[in-house]
């Protein structure tokens, strides 16, 4: 028998099977003497994974029941139908290798509504019963909770800023600063970088109007969008993170167990004639008049590198880049003062902390001098700003 047979459709006829026929008369067509030692959790219910495994094998290849093979005394079984986005767990008690089970979890679609963290974990949404981010920095973040927990976050429903831990007494009162080098915050900074998408649990939180009554609720998959190292309400720094909501689900679901980020990925093969999918994502864009007067004063020029991009007949483009972040994770003001009329490889080196303006307005490129901020009469860039940026970008750790 191969596993690679067996896809997450004929998983799905084997549940289907199990419901109709009946516990006890499934387990005499697919059992064995020993039933497996881990069981899959679907919709609430448990489905002992080897029957299961049997079953999804006979309609892969359309044969007769077989009730050899598939024992899985290694978990082998159990890792392939994770990877499929089936959640199972060890009958035993103990703790599985069933983690890193990225995208939709097979069974509970979004808007699933759950009375209890217990039920959360059991359903494999959210796996911890306590921690509101499981996940590790080797893989990334697999999902989070939100309920409100932390001063510092903003449930704006498509758009979540969402606090990291650490730094809590048991209290709940944030006695110190919270680092990047947390295991969960360390998980939602990679799976920024590598776009992982991350499940999103809402808890009951009477200040949000996103949130359930009481209980969870599945609520999809998020981006992380941005993180930040900022001072919080409480005066110590915190990590915040900027999640965008995926506004229809996509096909991406990294391998349980087995991904890990390669420090010389290979180049890909590619494809003589990629094929094209339709996919819709939800993007915030802030354009504001005080960021186009500011590229009018300075007519599309960037003010680090002097480029000037040309779209004919005169026209020139150019990006209002906010010195300290508009909103959000940073809650920086619309001003003229917190705006630079940049070019969009500065933008994005400015946004990422590449490039920043020293304290005499000397514009240092991955640290190494690179001239001067350009100035034009009337601009009026404060300084609290270009130390804003510098102080945040300081502490994020190394990308």
């Amino acid at each position: 028998m191969s596993l690679t047979d067996v896809q997450q459709e004929h998983v799905l006829n084997a549940i289907e099977e199990f419901d109709d026929l009946g516990r006890d008369t499934f387990m005499d067509r697919y059992g064995s003497a020993e039933a497996s030692r881990y069981v899959v959790v679907y919709r609430g219910k448990e489905y002992d994974l080897a029957a299961l495994a049997r079953s999804a094998h006979g309609s892969a290849l359309g044969t007769p029941p077989r009730s050899s093979g598939f024992t899985d005394p290694s978990g082998t079984v159990a890792a392939h139908l994770a990877k499929l986005g089936f959640y199972y767990r060890d009958v035993r008690g103990k703790s599985t290798n069933n983690a890193h089970v990225y995208g939709e979890v097979a069974g509970c679609p979004e808007g699933t509504t759950f009375a209890s963290r217990a039920e959360v974990a059991a359903s494999g949404v959210h796996r911890a019963l306590q921690a509101g981010i499981v996940g590790t920095g080797a893989l990334g973040a697999e999902s989070i909770v939100s309920s409100g927990g932390y001063a510092d976050d903003d449930d704006r429903g498509d758009e979540l800023i969402y606090t990291g831990h650490g730094g809590r007494n048991d209290s709940g009162r944030q006695v110190a600063d919270q680092t990047f080098a947390s295991s969960g915050n360390a998980a939602l900074l990679t799976s920024r970088r590598t776009g992982a998408l991350v499940r999103v649990v809402r808890g009951a939180d009477l200040a949000s109007p996103h949130a359930p009554d009481q209980g969870y609720r599945y609520e999809g998959l998020y981006r992380v969008q941005e993180e930040a190292l900022v001072p919080g309400q409480g005066g110590h720094l915190v990590c915040r993170f900027q999640l965008v909501k995926v506004a229809s689900p996509i096909d991406v679901i990294f391998p349980a167990g087995d991904y890990i980020l390669p420090s010389e990925p290979s180049p890909a093969a590619g494809n003589a004639q990629p094929g094209r999918k339709a996919v819709t994502t939800q993007r915030i864009v802030r354009t504001t008049k005080v960021a186009e007067d500011v590229k009018k004063l300075y007519d599309h020029t960037c003010q680090l590198c002097d480029t000037r991009l040309s779209l004919g007949d005169g026209q020139g483009y150019s990006e209002g880049a906010h010195i300290k972040a508009l909103g959000g994770l940073h809650r920086g003001p619309d001003f003229t003062s917190n705006v630079l009329c940049l070019c969009p490889n500065c933008h994005v080196q400015f946004d990422r902390g590449a490039v920043v303006i020293a304290p005499d307005r000397t514009v240092l490129r991955e640290g190494a001098p690179a001239g001067r901020l350009r100035e034009l009469p009337g601009h009026g860039i404060e300084d609290e700003y270009l130390a804003y940026h510098r102080e945040v970008h300081s502490r994020l750790s190394p990308r």
